[in-house]
């Protein structure tokens, strides 16, 4: 199987809510591409909004970042804030460790696979067209 290399997305910029609570929602994808690949990364369909209380993020926000070395501290410290806060939210985020995102991308490389021969054997085998009426 193709071996793959992960990130996350944060898809726009983050929003406070409105109703109370003082969190600030990130909303996060799941990308990859292939392992050694120049290609853009794409969207799993992993997708998750993690809030982040306003008193983490203004701990991060107050970190100076006027040197290089600062500016990568708040970096780190805001990556921190968005792990530290993965399950804040009452639907716990599950199905995003490394292992369970290769096995998903192996998953769907299968179906991939599976899907064109599949095609293949309609079209070209049984010399079928779509739409093709069947009976079971």
């Amino acid at each position: 199987m193709t071996d793959y290399e992960f990130k996350y997305e944060l898809a726009s910029a983050p929003t406070s809510t409105n109703d109370g609570s003082g969190m600030i929602i990130h909303d996060i994808w799941a990308v990859c591409r292939e392992q050694g690949s120049e290609d853009d990364f794409i969207r799993m369909g992993l997708h998750k909004n993690i809030p982040v209380p306003a008193d983490d993020m203004k701990a991060v926000m107050d970190m100076p970042h006027g040197n290089a070395n600062q500016k990568q501290a708040k970096v780190v410290a805001y990556k921190d804030a968005l792990v530290s806060n993965l399950n804040t939210t009452a639907v716990p985020i599950v199905g995003w460790s490394k292992v369970e995102l290769e096995a998903r991308m192996d998953a769907n490389d299968e179906s991939t696979l599976q899907t064109s021969k599949t095609d293949d054997f309609i079209t070209n085998t049984l010399g079928q067209e779509y739409p093709v009426q069947f009976s079971v």
